[in-house]
């Protein structure tokens, strides 16, 4: 009996050895449920918290090369790269909002989480301050953008005022060659006319009295009676008639009256500029 009472109280002991037993393993289990959980949502975090890096890290590549296109701009290309270049800057912008989102919420779980994490709660503030240099490098780029197409326009008013005096300058410089022309001209300009006696005392080329010495040009005349010629290229006129007689004061030596003697006359200018250097206009008298 007392060999039976014994037993059971092993037994009793047994039992309750083995339940508690039983709860610490239940616990222990419980317990690495939980650090698992907690394993996997730190790794979690930690995967989002580089894969965000990796991408603010990008976007200050995509701003360095922005720069770079606006800072080497040709002249030729200035509108569509100008264009461009706002383009992609407003979209790094989005994605730069996106991001400063994203690490805030980041952070917001972090600190409720009770965790304290150093590493990447300080790698959450450099990627904060990262995200603020690029905004700031962003905002530069922007106002310099702006300003190249501020300069761009004065530069092209500039141009544009400058074709304009150009353009009136070389209208000025033309119009005083072609009236330095026309003088040069006007001052070559010699006529000569051929009639003869009673048509050229008609157009009142001649006139002479009653035993009185015969003159020439002294009055009014018609004076589209003369040929217009110019006397650098006039080297000689051709009269048609066997005789002829200038009337007009030539420098002897200067001409001579060339053709058979039954033939029609021409009269050779020889020495043009002492020819009309007492007269440019030439009166002849065929018969």
């Amino acid at each position: 009996m007392k060999k039976s009472i014994v037993l059971m109280g092993l037994g009793a002991l047994l039992l309750s050895s083995c339940s508690g037993y039983q709860k610490k393993i239940e616990e222990d289990s419980l317990r690495i449920a939980d650090l698992t959980a907690e394993y996997q949502e730190a790794a979690t975090f930690n995967d989002s918290l580089m894969l965000l890096m990796g991408d603010i890290y990008t976007g200050i590549d995509s701003i360095n090369m922005q720069e770079g296109l606006l800072y080497n701009m040709g002249n030729g290309e200035n509108t569509d790269r100008r264009s461009e270049i706002r383009q992609n800057l407003a979209t790094i912008k989005a994605r730069l909002a996106a991001n400063k989102e994203l690490l805030s919420t980041m952070e917001a779980k972090l600190k409720a989480s009770g965790n304290e994490n150093s590493v990447m709660a300080k790698t959450i503030n450099q990627l904060k301050e990262r995200i603020a240099a690029q905004d700031q490098k962003i905002a530069q780029l922007e106002s310099d953008l702006s300003n190249a197409r501020t300069q761009i326009e004065t530069l092209n008013t500039q141009v544009t005022e400058t074709q304009e005096q150009v353009k009136a300058e070389t209208s000025a410089k033309e119009e005083a060659q072609a009236q330095a022309v026309a003088a040069e001209n006007e001052a070559n300009r010699v006529y000569y006319a051929i009639g003869t006696n009673k048509d050229l005392k008609n157009k009142g080329l001649l006139e002479k009295k009653f035993l009185g010495a015969t003159k020439v040009l002294k009055g009014d005349f018609d004076s589209s009676y003369f040929v217009s010629a110019d006397k650098r290229t006039l080297t000689s006129i051709p009269t048609n008639s066997k005789k002829v007689k200038i009337w007009s004061n030539m420098p002897a030596g200067s001409y001579e009256i060339v053709g058979g003697k039954d033939d029609p006359k021409t009269i050779k200018i020889t020495d043009p500029a002492k020819f009309w250097s007492l007269a440019n206009h030439l009166i002849i008298q065929v018969d």
